[in-house]
């Protein structure tokens, strides 16, 4: 893959909620990452020459979109998501004991699992109503971002109401 990146944008909105910890059972600040429609995501030819660029290509999708379970990001990205949380970071994860970039409990340092938090009904970012969707703060990064993650879903309509 292109530098180990397979998701870039222009620009990146990181999502702030609230979430259960499944360790402590008290509330914990997450973040997630959203890309706008118009991002590109690297597509793999699986029938391609693996030694060729025609192997690679880049698609332009036309919907928003949540990258998770990410195992790469550029340093520019690190620092913004620092900015918002000192929770977001490496660690151990349960899939295939794979490490990657979580959030951690900011009481107890559990890991708080992505797949809770992006394909969960009423998970921290796959609200499932109007007034969860209302506690989500977003913050639109005007930078550009690019990514390894093996997560991706298409962002959820309801984040609309989140608040920026």
């Amino acid at each position: 893959m292109a530098n180990g990146v397979n998701n870039r944008s222009q620009t990146y909105t990181v999502a702030r909620a609230m979430q259960r910890c499944a360790n402590c059972g008290e509330l914990t600040g997450v973040i997630g990452i959203f890309l706008p429609a118009g991002h590109e995501t690297l597509e793999i030819d699986p029938d391609a020459e693996e030694d060729t660029t025609a192997a690679e290509t880049w698609e332009v999708v036309e919907a928003g979109a949540g990258v998770f379970y990410v195992e790469h990001l550029p340093q520019a990205v690190q620092f913004r998501l620092r900015q918002l949380s000192q929770h977001y970071y490496i660690g151990a994860g349960d899939v295939a004991g794979r490490s990657y970039w979580m959030n951690h409990c900011s009481l107890c340092g559990a890991s708080q699992g992505d797949f809770e938090l992006y394909c969960e009904p009423e998970g921290a970012f796959m609200p499932m109503s109007a007034e969860a969707a209302g506690s989500i703060q977003l913050h639109e990064v005007l930078e550009p971002f690019a990514a390894q993650a093996v997560g991706y879903a298409f962002a959820p309509e309801l984040l609309d109401y989140a608040h920026r």
